[in-house]
């Protein structure tokens, strides 16, 4: 009896050393699938996108270009004072703004005003407007009348816009300069000191010579 009960002693304490010694070949396991807190979840160090329409930057955004359509423009009023403006010929800063000039188009060696009131205005001695040209000179508008349009024209030689049809100091020796910005209007007869017909005129547009 007392070698059966030394012979199961031994064979208990065999089972216990085995069970340690299998623990021992996988450290933690145990504890961490029973105790041990969760790992931290990983942290995003991503950069958060803008919120909303936030800028990205600080940066300031660059202006925005003035329009313009390479020799051809809409009816755009113009960044140009009436007031301020030297009037080389007849001074029709006071005259009413009747007439719509929809657009300027210079092709072909034409330049062609499409203004509606070109077959309402009364004709004096065959024609009834005249065409403007605005420049810019050492930041001063200067504005004057380069031709005599018939009732009913709208287009002209390209060649008729430069000095030696202005006729008037600064602007006798003007030349466009491809790029460069010109306003454009057409008015009443207002070329000379005496021809009226109506003191009316049409808005202002803007320009890139091509």
């Amino acid at each position: 009896m007392r070698t059966l009960w030394l012979m199961g002693l031994a064979c208990a304490l065999t089972v216990v050393v085995g069970c340690e010694t299998s623990d021992s070949d996988a450290p933690g396991a145990y504890w961490s699938a029973r105790e041990e807190p969760a790992a931290a979840p990983a942290q995003n160090t991503a950069t958060p996108a803008p919120a909303g329409n936030a800028p990205a930057s600080n940066e300031p955004a660059a202006p925005a270009e003035p329009a313009s359509s390479g020799g051809s423009s809409g009816g755009s009023a113009g960044p140009i004072n009436l007031g301020s403006v030297r009037w080389l010929h007849h001074n029709v800063s006071g005259w009413a703004q009747t007439a719509n000039l929809s657009s300027v188009r210079i092709s072909g060696g034409s330049i062609t005003l499409n203004y509606n009131k070109a077959r309402v205005w009364p004709e004096v001695g065959g024609v009834n407007a005249n065409p403007w040209i605005f420049v810019n000179l050492d930041g001063t508008w200067y504005a004057a009348t380069w031709e005599w349009l018939r009732f009913g024209q709208t287009t002209k030689a390209v060649t008729s816009v430069r000095g030696d049809h202005i006729k008037k100091a600064p602007l006798n020796n003007f030349t466009p300069v491809s790029g460069e910005t010109y306003g454009f209007m057409v008015s009443g007869l207002a070329r000379d000191k005496s021809t009226r017909n109506v003191s009316e005129r049409s808005n202002i547009v803007m320009v890139r010579w091509p």
